[in-house]
Parts: C-alpha cells; sequence; structure tokens
C-alpha cells in the first residue's frame, strides 16, 4: 500500500516496547506438538504476516540497486540484504532482509522514506506486535516445560529479525538447497510461512535412524535452539531442520529469533541438574552469549554464502561443531 512521502513519519523498532513490563503477561498461544524429539510445536496466530508487504520490499530492493546499495551501506559491517546466492551456487539458495533493532536504529530517514511505500512500515509494525504479543508468553511456556525462570536472562530482549526469500532466480536455480540444515543458536524462534511448503524438521527414531518430516506451509512455528539446550541443561531439546526448494516456486518467510543477554554466561541455569554431560567450557560459565553467537555466526555466515571459512568450503557440518564445543 503506498504512503505519503509528505506525511510519512519513520518507524522505528522500539525494542524497550518488547520487554516485560508491570502489566500480565498475554496467555500463552494455542500450541500443538509438531516434532516427537524437539521442543517444537505450531501455533494459530491472531497475528498474520504481510507477505504482501515482505514481496514488495525485497522486489523493489531488487530492481533498485541504488537503494539497496545505501540501505546496506547503512550497516556496512554485514549489510543489511543478503544476495550471495545471486552468484554462489553452493550456499544457501535465497535473499534475506536482516531489520534488528539496532540496525533500524542506524538507517537513515531518507532510507526510510524511500522504502515507505514498499512494504517497509507494515513489515517493522508486524514485527513490533509479534515481540510484543508472543516473546513473554512463549518463554513462560518454556518454563513451564523446563522447570526454569528464563526471563531472568532474558531482560534485554536480544530479539534479530530476518524476512527470506526462497526466490528461483538465484546462482542454482534447479537446487533444492533453500537454507541446509541446522539448529538455530539462540533460545526460541517463531517462523511464519507464505503457506508454500519446504520447511522440515529431523526425526530421529528410538533406533536412532533419522527422517525429515515436512512441515505444513501455512503452519506457524515455534522451535528451540542450542542456547535453550544449554540453559536448561538439556531438559529443552533444539529442533534440528531445513528448508528445500521447489524450482520455480517463490516462498517467503518472516522469522523472530530471540536469545539471551549477550553478557549472560551460557551455561545451565543456578540449580539446574544437566541430564546430559556438558564440556568443561559450558559448565564453567566460560562463554557468554555474545561469544557463543560469533562462534555460531561465523557458521551460519559460511553457510549463507556471505563468509568464507579457514580453509576452504569442502565437508562442513555446522551443528557437529558445536556438538565438540558444548558437550563432554
Amino acid at each position: 500500500m503506498a504512503t505519503n512521502v509528505d506525511t510519512y513519519q519513520p518507524i522505528t523498532l522500539p525494542l524497550d516496547a518488547v520487554k516485560p513490563t508491570t502489566q500480565a503477561s498475554p496467555p500463552p498461544p494455542t500450541t500443538s506438538p509438531l516434532s516427537s524429539n524437539s521442543t517444537t510445536v505450531t501455533i494459530n496466530p491472531s497475528i498474520k504476516a504481510p507477505f504482501n508487504a515482505i514481496r514488495s520490499l525485497f522486489d523493489h530492493l531488487y530492481t533498485n540497486p541504488d537503494t539497496a546499495k545505501e540501505l546496506n551501506a547503512t550497516y556496512p559491517r554485514r549489510g543489511i540484504l543478503k544476495t550471495a546466492a545471486t552468484h554462489n551456487t553452493t550456499s544457501d539458495q535465497k535473499f534475506t532482509i536482516d531489520i534488528s533493532g539496532p540496525r533500524c536504529a542506524l538507517m537513515p530517514e531518507a532510507i526510510r522514506i524511500a522504502l515507505a511505500p514498499h512494504g517497509l512500515p507494515e513489515v517493522l509494525e508486524f514485527f513490533n506486535t509479534v515481540s510484543t504479543t508472543y516473546i513473554p508468553p512463549v518463554l513462560s511456556h518454556l518454563n513451564s516445560l523446563s522447570g526454569l525462570d528464563l526471563h531472568s536472562v532474558h531482560r534485554d530482549y536480544n530479539v534479530n529479525l530476518r524476512l527470506a526469500d526462497y526466490n528461483p532466480l538465484t546462482a542454482s536455480p534447479d537446487s533444492l538447497n533453500g537454507c541446509g540444515a541446522h539448529t538455530d543458536y539462540g533460545t526460541f524462534t517463531i517462523i511464519f510461512q507464505d503457506g508454500t511448503p519446504g520447511l522440515e524438521l529431523e526425526e530421529i527414531s528410538p533406533c536412532g535412524k533419522k527422517t525429515w518430516a515436512p512441515v505444513p506451509g501455512d503452519a506457524t512455528v515455534i522451535l528451540t535452539g542450542w542456547c535453550a539446550v544449554i540453559l536448561s541443561g538439556g531438559r529443552i531439546k533444539a529442533a534440528r531442520h531445513r528448508v528445500r526448494r521447489m524450482p520455480g516456486v517463490r516462498r517467503l518467510s518472516a522469522i523472530l529469533f530471540l536469545a539471551p543477554d549477550l553478557d549472560v554466561p551460557l551455561a545451565p541455569l543456578e540449580g539446574v541438574e544437566p541430564v546430559r554431560a556438558f564440556s568443561e567450557l559450558v559448565m564453567e560459565g566460560e562463554m557468554k552469549v555474545g561469544e557463543f553467537k560469533e562462534v555460531m555466526g561465523k557458521r551460519w555466515r559460511y553457510r549463507e554464502g556471505n563468509e568464507e571459512m579457514e580453509g576452504g568450503r569442502g565437508q562442513f557440518d555446522q551443528d557437529a561443531e558445536i556438538e565438540r564445543l558444548i558437550y563432554a
């Protein structure tokens, strides 16, 4: 929907708005288990992702490279629009827009005005609403499952926001690899899908056989990551997942990631007796969340084609490396 540039007021992403308040948290969303061996559920959200706006924002940036360049210049360390798949045939075949709070704070008013008619206000409003509506009750739900107080290590609300375009027009248009198999780094992730299938969860049978289970394309999914596993001493089980492409079919998703505060020591919370053996690095609390994010970040940026790893590409299993780091 077009916005009158003369009256447009730049929308910020006020992370203070998603922090806990003295008011009672909304009740947890109604959930349905989605996996037998990970803490993964589907919800029926009252909030719907603005996929028309998301599509418009991507398309405008693709067809206006100068605007895309100016947008990325606001966060030169990593960029905001990621398009490695336009030239990298072995990376994840997707394009992404990362619009976390700190990055939005750096966005000049001129860029906001330029993107106002192309979906940016609707996208920011959506993520603000999702954050305030779902983060507190989902944390409370995980508390009830694990017997922990996860709110105590999420005071700053370390939220990252991502739009993903599994666009068929990539360097490898026939590749089925939309997003390689991995486990997210944080506490939990909420994935909104546009109705197109492709998301899959790894299932492990009692005898150890691994298979991939497709998730309905219209499902909104909450899954947990490595930080939840460590903080809970292994009581919360993370969800390994991937996205498979259908050649010639475009798929959009909107994703909210929540992780503990960056200065929190990444170890089982006080009073937690781990249900499996963790490494000394973890048990002694020698690694903070921010440091773990940097370790994980090098690996996911490599998988996405945005950063090279030492020694070249070769064989690489992101989760296997993290398991060696955190488990005894």
